[in-house]
């Protein structure tokens, strides 16, 4: 880009511009930009400003002009900068300090320059009331030591910090330097390879009337390898100081005075301090820092080239006391990626921790076994321990003691070793908020989490990205209820089936650079309904979602939800092995008709199948009865090594006990009783016929089917007693229609109609059947409790004629057949006997003759 755009958005924020080959910045390039915050034009070609460039952006609070071939300045260029509070110029070919901003940028809180030799800080500065940190970075001309002439000029301002960065040429500070600057509290002299510890450290201990309290001397190296003497601390300056960073000063070993000159440290770094020829010494911290808040032991296996590529040549424009005192870990533990630093030794910790610190940073150390970290490192008011890129593969500590552990809130567990942990691995850490665990091998185990999380009831943020992980178990995060953030991102994950319900503070979830398939309808619905409830931001990005129709419910999802998407507009699917396509670019109405085309040789043969199934179903369950006649009746045939032996002239079907186990009151013990009485001793005892009757003729322990085919085959005719509770019971009907589908002709039917039962009130089929002209023989009775002979008689005689074989038969009544027992009583052959003409009544009758009853 050789020129700012025009087209930029009205409403626009932020603008950066870096890293192009812009020139020359117009004044009218920001007319349209009245908005603007923040403005970044560092490592461009530029090396003109036009007047008033900047006189529409009012609202700019910061403006980088780095790297770039501005050599001066005009009095007219920051103009309309009322509102400046970040101005960078470092990496300008400038001859001397600017000071053309100082009457437009009275709002200055940060200037960030170049350092130019040893020229004074202009008197102008004074002016900037409001200006509190002063960074040079590097340097156009040499400077080899820092004088106290440089600062004459400002001793009265509102400085603050003051930084010396990255000196190249810087080898000394001379004693008094930075004596009388009362409003100086932070000290940074950082990344100045020629500068010398003990030297640096004594020039300081003269230093008055001063309230510095932060002192920053990383990567002064030049007298290496050092020893921390306590006794070079013993000064009214050091006493004062509460924050101290000495990291990658190349220290072997500790000299102890028990003067408690620094007693009022509250904060120690000492990160990059692992020699490759000397074996470290790591001291009791107590006897030196007995007041320490914050203790940093990061990085102890790294070189000084790491220590340049993490803090001395970072991007950051300006020093971050973060970097360097982290002592605020942010709410959302997503890992920060750092320089690939080689290790250059093994090395073990062993060490006492102070009582009073609070947070330990340990970060970086290789670390495998809780052996390494043995000594009181748990105990005392711990609330945030930095375990990050070791190898911890156990617990934390095996003997801690429950009071330094139940105050932790945060725990930083990433890039290390872990395969696997339990609910047990944080057993102590009951007030634990925040917990970092990824870049490990949670999920090469295979394992789901179940139970993990099972004692973290205050937890509110959980990173396990880059696990491996393949899948999730449904109540994994019951006990979180105040979880507010779950990072899943990088894992192996191709479906969620996390419980919503269980997270009802949840405010942001990650699943970004999974496997996911687009998300089903019930999840879909359970994150919209989440959101009715809180504010809820869902991240899917880098996942394959597939352009098929199947994919056509979430894509409309996420055009139509109410749920936050992160970076919704570049969310995209692909058509097989095709480049992704957007979602918002796919025409739902396509993907629709794919899935009409495709389903319709799919679903047509299912929804024939599953009618034919269903008609099957209902034909089957229609004729239940007759099949499972047929299926006995084939099974009894089969096994069956002999044929029925006794037939029946008939077949007696009434409801009755055996039929349907119930109540034996009522109508339901007088009908036995009729068939007892009336009916068996006519047709047995006088007619001489032999009827199959249930409650008499079952076999015991007989299945009611079996008993029920056994009757029906060996009976010629069935006679059926038609009462209100033999059509009301569903066994007795099906029996009946079981009969009437098989191939016995209706003619073998004799229906008996008692009082209650009308031919109108019975079943459609029965009521067929009952017709005056069927075949089959329909008789009534007056009333079940009738047992009168008087009034019937023609009854029996219906009955007589219908239970015949063939008319004008004959049949021998069944009370002559006591004449063989009256034989055997006078040991006399009844064949010999013969006939008496003068018996009042004959031996057999012929029933197409009227008989007198």
């Amino acid at each position: 880009m050789l020129r700012i755009p025009g087209n930029i958005e009205h409403n626009a924020t932020k603008l950066d511009l870096s890293r192009n080959r812009i020139t020359t910045v117009r004044s009218n390039d920001f007319v349209t930009l009245p908005h603007l915050r923040i403005l970044i034009l560092s490592d461009n070609s530029i090396i003109s400003l036009d007047a008033l460039c900047f006189q529409y952006l009012h609202r700019l609070e910061r403006l980088d002009l780095s790297n770039n071939g501005i050599a001066s300045f005009t009095s007219d260029v920051f103009i309309g900068l009322s509102s400046l509070r970040i101005l960078i110029l470092r990496g300008l070919p400038l001859t001397s300090y600017p000071t053309e901003f100082v009457p437009h940028a009275r709002d200055l809180r940060v200037l960030s320059l170049n350092a130019i030799g040893d020229t004074a800080i202009p008197t102008e500065y004074i002016r900037l009331s409001r200006l509190a940190v002063l960074d040079f970075y590097e340097e156009t001309r040499p400077l080899t030591k820092i004088t106290p002439a440089m600062f004459d000029n400002i001793r009265d301002s509102n400085i603050t910090t003051l930084a010396f960065r990255s000196i190249k040429n810087l080898q000394n500070v001379e004693t008094g330097t930075f004596s009388n600057l009362p409003n100086l509290k932070s000290l940074i002299l950082a990344c100045n390879r020629k500068l010398s510890f003990r030297a640096t450290v004594a020039s300081l201990a003269a230093t008055s009337n001063t309230s510095i309290e932060t002192v920053v001397l990383d990567g002064a190296v030049a007298d290496t390898p050092s020893i921390f003497n306590e006794s070079h601390f013993c000064s009214s300056f050091w006493s004062r100081v509460r924050r101290l960073s000495v990291k990658c000063s190349r220290l072997v070993g500790f000299a102890f005075s028990h003067t408690g000159c620094l007693s009022n440290v509250r904060q120690f770094s000492l990160e990059y301090n692992s020699p490759t020829s000397f074996s470290p010494m790591f001291p009791d911290y107590t006897r030196i820092f007995p007041n320490m808040h914050t203790l940093v032991l990061s990085h102890k296996t790294l070189r000084f080239n790491d220590f340049d590529d993490a803090y001395c040549y970072k991007g950051n424009f300006l020093f971050d006391p973060d970097d360097y005192f982290p002592v605020r870990p942010p709410v959302l533990l997503t890992p920060k990626t750092r320089y690939a630093a080689k290790p250059c030794g093994e090395f073990h910790l062993s060490f006492h921790v102070p009582p009073s610190v609070e947070f330990l940073y340990l970060d970086d150390n290789r670390i495998e076994t809780p052996r390494e970290t043995s000594g009181n490192l748990c105990y005392g008011n711990m609330r945030f321990l930095n375990y990050t890129r070791n190898k911890f593969t156990k617990q934390l500590c095996t003997d801690c003691r429950v009071v330094g552990l139940n105050r932790v809130e945060i725990i930083d567990l990433s890039f290390g070793a872990l395969e696997s942990f339990t609910a047990e691995f944080f057993r102590n850490f009951t007030s634990l908020r925040f917990l970092n665990v990824s870049h490990n091998a949670l999920g090469v185990s295979g394992t789901d989490l179940g139970g993990t999380f099972t004692h973290f009831h205050q937890l509110e943020a959980i990173d396990l990205s880059h696990n491996s992980l393949r899948r999730i178990h449904y109540t994994v995060f019951k006990s979180c209820k105040r979880l507010k953030e779950l990072i899943l991102a990088g894992n192996d994950l191709h479906e969620i089936n996390i419980n919503l319900t269980h997270l009802p503070a949840l405010e942001y979830l990650d699943l970004s650079g999974n496997q996911l398939l687009p998300l089903n309808d019930a999840f879909m619905d359970k994150l919209d309904r989440h959101y009715r409830r809180r504010p809820f931001e869902l991240n899917i990005h880098r996942n394959i979602f597939s352009c098929t129709c199947q994919s056509a419910p979430f894509i409309r999802w996420t055009r139509t939800t109410h749920v936050r998407l992160t970076d919704k507009e570049h969310l995209s699917c692909s058509y097989g092995d095709s480049d992704a396509v957007p979602l918002i670019n796919i025409s739902l109405g396509k993907l629709e008709d794919e899935c009409d085309i495709n389903v319709i040789p799919i679903v047509l043969p299912v929804i024939v199948g599953v009618i034919f199934v269903l008609v099957i179903i209902v034909l089957a369950r229609y004729h239940r009865w007759y099949i499972k006649y047929h299926v006995i009746l084939c099974w009894e045939t089969s096994t069956s090594d002999r044929t029925e032996s006794t037939q029946h002239d008939a077949m007696v079907l009434y409801f009755m006990h055996s039929v349907n186990p119930c109540d034996q009151e009522g109508g339901v013990a007088r009908i036995s009783r009729w068939v007892s009485r009336q009916l068996t001793r006519h047709a047995e005892d006088e007619w001489g016929f032999r009827l199959y009757v249930g409650d008499r003729d079952d076999i015991g322990g007989a299945s009611k089917m079996r008993n029920f085919i056994r009757g029906f085959q060996s009976s010629d005719k069935v006679v059926v007693c038609l009462t209100r509770e033999f059509i009301d019971d569903s066994d007795c009907m099906n029996y009946l229609a079981t009969a009437f589908d098989s191939s016995k002709p209706l003619s073998k039917y004799i229906f008996v109609l008692f009082d209650d039962i009308h031919r109108t009130s019975v079943p459609r089929r029965l009521r067929q059947l009952l017709l005056p002209n069927s075949p089959s023989t329909q008789l009534t009775w007056g009333g079940i409790e009738d047992e009168n002979e008087l009034g019937h008689e023609g009854f029996w005689g219906t009955m007589r004629d219908a239970l015949m074989h063939n008319p004008g038969q004959t049949r021998c009544r069944r009370r002559f057949d006591v004449l063989p027992f009256l034989a055997r009583i006078h040991e006399t052959d009844p064949t010999d006997r013969e006939p008496n003409e003068n018996s009042t009544q004959k031996q057999c009758v012929k029933f197409d003759e009227k008989v007198d009853i």
